[in-house]
C-alpha cells in the first residue's frame, strides 16, 4: 500500500493507493494531525512518495510524522522513460503526469497538458522518450498580472463564460484572457500534430474543468491522473 503527497502550488493532496487501485484521497494540511489518522486507518501502509513543487516541504519532516515507514523523493527514483530535457530542472509533476500518459497510452505518441497555476505541455513518443516542452502562465497568473502590471485595470473574479466582444474593461479582461489561453492550447496542439497527425492530447490540472468542450481533440484525464502516475514510480521501481 503507497502513500502519494501532492504538494502543489494551490493544495495539499493525498493519494493512497493498493498495487495500482486508488484507495482514497483527500485534501489535507500540513500542520495537521493527517498523519495519525493515515496510519490509523491504513496500518499497512508501506512506501510514501513525495511530491513537492513548491520546495516548501521535506522528507526529513515526513520522517517524523511516519517513523516505521519508507519515504522516497521523486527525483531519486529511477524513471521508466529517458528525456531529453534536463533532468534537474524537470518538475516533479511533470513526470508524475509523463509516467501516467506512458502507463495509460503505451506505445503512442502524448502530448500532456496540464493547466494549472502554470500551463504545461510535454511532449512523448510511441517508444516513451519524453522530447521536451513548454511553460507558459496559468489563467489565474494571468488575470492577476493584468491587475498587477498596470495602473488601471481591475482584478476580475473569473467566469466561466466568453462572448463574442467585450463591451466593458472587465468583460473585455474575461473574454480576452480566457480566449487567449484557449487559442494557445489550441493553437500548439496544431502545431504538434502538424507532424504527428495520430497524436493522443491528454487535459489535466485544475484549470482543465473550463476548458471542457473548447480543447479540439483532447482527452480528459481523470482528477487523480497525476498520482496515478507518480504511484507508477514507486511500482517501476519495484517498491
Amino acid at each position: 500500500m503507497n502513500l502519494i503527497i501532492d504538494c502543489g502550488n494551490t493544495n495539499l493532496k493525498y493519494f493512497i493507493f493498493k498495487d495500482q487501485a486508488l484507495i482514497t484521497t483527500s485534501l489535507f494540511k500540513w500542520e495537521g494531525d493527517w498523519s495519525f489518522k493515515i496510519l490509523k486507518n491504513f496500518p499497512y501502509l508501506k512506501n510514501i512518495l513525495l511530491s513537492d513543487v513548491t520546495g516548501k516541504y521535506n522528507k526529513e519532516e515526513l520522517e517524523k510524522k511516519f517513523t516505521n515507514n519508507k519515504i522516497y523523493d521523486v527525483k531519486a527514483l529511477d524513471f521508466p522513460f529517458e528525456t531529453n530535457y534536463n533532468k534537474e530542472n524537470l518538475g516533479v509533476d511533470r513526470i508524475g503526469l509523463i509516467i501516467a500518459a506512458i502507463n495509460k497510452f503505451p506505445k503512442e505518441d502524448c502530448l500532456v497538458i496540464d493547466a494549472g497555476s502554470c500551463l504545461t505541455f510535454d511532449l512523448i513518443s510511441s517508444k516513451s522518450v519524453h522530447k521536451g516542452g513548454l511553460i507558459s502562465p496559468g489563467l489565474l497568473m494571468r488575470f492577476k498580472s493584468l491587475s498587477q502590471y498596470t495602473s488601471k485595470l481591475p482584478y476580475i473574479n473569473f467566469e466561466n463564460k466568453i462572448t463574442e466582444i467585450g463591451i466593458d474593461t472587465e468583460n473585455s479582461i474575461q473574454n480576452g484572457t480566457l480566449e487567449g489561453f484557449i487559442f494557445e492550447i489550441n493553437g500548439q496542439i496544431e502545431k504538434f500534430k502538424r507532424k504527428t497527425p495520430n497524436l493522443k492530447v491528454i487535459l489535466t490540472g485544475g484549470d482543465s474543468k473550463y476548458l471542457y468542450k473548447r480543447i479540439k481533440n483532447s482527452i480528459f484525464a481523470e482528477q487523480e491522473f497525476l498520482a496515478s502516475g507518480l504511484n507508477n514510480l514507486l511500482v517501476c521501481n519495484n517498491l
